[in-house]
């Protein structure tokens, strides 16, 4: 009797250990979900970004042929710092 009454106690422990561990493990899991759903629309934003971005350097192509060739070349540089800034933070997001 008193090695049924130990295992009960014993048993009932460890499910209220497991209960404890599930409750902090569903915790867990809603803050990941908040934390992926953030940076999944900072990925959104930044693939905004890219596409406004893209529709500037189309048109900036389109008025780069009456440029005089220093203008031209200092756009470039301009463009591609942009597009390394952009390439930057979409790998600080994806490690």
């Amino acid at each position: 009797m008193v090695d049924i009454a130990s295992s009960l106690t014993n048993l009932q422990d460890k499910l209220q250990l497991l209960l404890k561990r599930s409750a902090l493990i569903e915790k867990e899991n809603m803050q990941l979900k908040l934390s992926l759903n953030k940076e999944q629309n900072h990925v959104k934003e930044l693939m905004d970004e890219v596409q406004e971005g893209k529709s500037k350097i189309a048109a900036a192509m389109v008025n780069t042929a009456s440029m005089q060739p220093t203008d031209k070349e200092a756009l470039i540089k301009k463009v591609d710092h942009y597009i390394k800034e952009i390439d930057t933070a979409i790998k600080n997001l994806n490690p």
